[in-house]
């Protein structure tokens, strides 16, 4: 199972609004309401906590403009945040939230709003609500508008959650051309090797697991005489797609009766901590 997104920094409405106050009155008649002030009022009581006050006056700022992005924005935001807060991780109230958080990022996306952390908090709600087909369709998108390291990987995720392997051989093949000092190097091989499984190239994945558990080592090494700290996040990251290989390497070593590379590997993976 390699379903484990990469995700960027959270969301966050980075909105600067003209100060505001009530307009002029007349002695009868108040000034109607504004959507920028609604959105201040409802960003604030977000920032306070108070979620339901929040809701409330964001959803009047869009029954003013329906594509307002501050609101949609953070409305989204609210929804993931108070998702997040329910318990259990498939959870009805969960799920339910989640939607809601990805029907407001998809309004926004369409709306031209096309950072990469709305890209990868939809790929991470989609994900969460088991909707692979669209995981695919913006991890594509993220991809394609911000070629790098962590939006390959994830779109190798996808492809392969859809069971497109030649696709992820295709993907994930030019990430280790593109990205050789990647803390992801580690998880191209990894997602390689395991599409080379699923079509029947069980030689080819053995060659590309052998070839990524040497590359990480030596990545490691590196890192270390470097001074990075061993448990850094890049560290752990390639020590775990390197257990993620040699698992898989074991699997193909007992399929094909290769007593000595099994033996070597299961050493290996004691030493790692996976095997006792």
């Amino acid at each position: 199972m390699i379903r484990r997104i990469i995700l960027g920094v959270a969301l966050a409405a980075t909105i600067t609004l003209d100060a505001c106050g009530p307009g002029a009155e007349s002695s009868r008649t108040a000034a109607p309401e504004s959507k920028e002030v609604l959105y201040r009022n409802g960003h604030q009581s977000w920032v306070e906590r108070d979620f339901d006050g929040a809701d409330a006056m964001l959803k009047r700022a869009l029954q003013i403009d329906s594509s307002y992005i501050p609101a949609l924005s953070d409305l989204a935001e609210i929804q993931y945040e108070l998702g997040m807060k329910e318990p259990g991780e498939k959870s009805r109230g969960r799920l339910d939230r989640f939607t809601q958080a990805r029907i407001y990022l998809m309004r926004l996306e369409s709306l031209g709003t096309c950072e990469s952390p709305v890209y990868e908090r939809l790929c991470e709600l989609s994900v969460a609500l088991d909707d692979n087909r669209t995981f695919l369709r913006y991890a594509k998108k993220n991809a394609e508008k911000y070629p790098y390291d962590r939006q390959m990987y994830n779109l190798g995720i996808a492809y392969y959650e859809t069971g497109e392997y030649a696709a992820v051989i295709r993907t994930m093949k030019e990430a280790t051309e593109k990205f050789k000092i990647s803390p992801y190097i580690g998880g191209f091989y990894r997602q390689l090797g395991l599409a080379y499984m699923k079509v029947d190239r069980d030689q080819t994945a053995v060659r590309t697991l052998e070839a990524g558990v040497q590359i990480v080592d030596k990545r490691v090494a590196e890192l270390k005489k470097s001074g990075t700290d061993g448990s850094s996040s890049e560290n752990r990251r390639l020590l775990d797609d390197r257990v993620g290989m040699l698992v898989s390497l074991r699997k193909l070593y007992q399929t094909y009766k290769e007593q000595a590379k099994l033996t070597a590997v299961e050493r290996l993976l004691r030493e790692a901590g996976y095997l006792k």
